[in-house]
């Protein structure tokens, strides 16, 4: 007997490779036009109308995704989602913590460089990728980055109908949740270590004082034998 599971899996199959097989034909169709006498003219003037350009010239044809088969509204609600699940499911503390357990204690000074400098380098693709104003549906931030980098950019985020920056994002947070999380375990660690080491050394003290002690008082006792 199939569950509800089963069903909506079905179903959802279905439904994206309908929508898949109706993308690749409108898209055939319209390369057709624009490829025949004045299509791509005709073409133009047909986007212009709803506020769309495209300019003149040949055009690299991209690969067709999973994704080409989305609208702008549901890769948005699908990199909500995504960004969603790796804020609050991800495992980074879970994670920091197995790979710290089986790290050499004896390394964690190297281990802490490591991480941080990993961090930096993660918020750093970070941040610039924070800086990205890819159009979105009809709106068009203002640009902060160089036009030529802003270009890279756009293009990838229009070749995943804007699903690309988001969860590209979300991926770095996850990478800095873990990094921060491996540094808090290496500090407690190392700080725990040295901790231990202070109350050897503390123990060594006071057994070193008893020692000179148990001496001073067989110098008191000759010294008593002699008189």
């Amino acid at each position: 007997m199939r569950g509800r599971g089963d069903e909506i899996h079905g179903y959802s199959r279905r439904k994206t490779r309908r929508d898949r097989k109706r993308g690749k034909e409108f898209v055939a169709k319209k390369s057709i036009e624009a490829k025949s006498k004045n299509g791509g003219r005709s073409l133009r003037d047909k986007l212009e109308k709803i506020g769309l350009s495209l300019p003149a010239g040949r055009r690299k044809a991209a690969n067709v995704t999973l994704l080409t088969s989305l609208v702008e509204g549901e890769t948005a609600r699908l990199a909500r989602d995504f960004q969603y699940l790796c804020e609050t499911e991800f495992p980074s503390r879970q994670m920091a913590e197995y790979n710290t357990r089986h790290a050499d204690p004896s390394d964690f000074h190297n281990r802490k460089n490591m991480l941080l400098a990993s961090k930096q380098i993660v918020k750093e693709m970070a941040d610039l990728l924070a800086q990205d104003r890819s159009p979105i549906n009809n709106s068009r931030p203002a640009m902060i980055l160089e036009p030529s980098m802003q270009r890279h950019l756009s293009n990838f985020s229009l070749l995943t109908h804007g699903f690309g920056q988001p969860a590209v994002m979300a991926s770095l947070n996850c990478v800095l949740g873990y990094l921060t999380e491996s540094l808090k375990l290496v500090d407690k660690s190392y700080n725990g270590g040295t901790g231990s080491n202070n109350n050897n050394s503390l123990g060594g003290g006071m057994g070193g004082s008893a020692t000179a002690g148990d001496g001073k008082h067989k110098v008191d006792k000759d010294e008593n034998r002699r008189e």
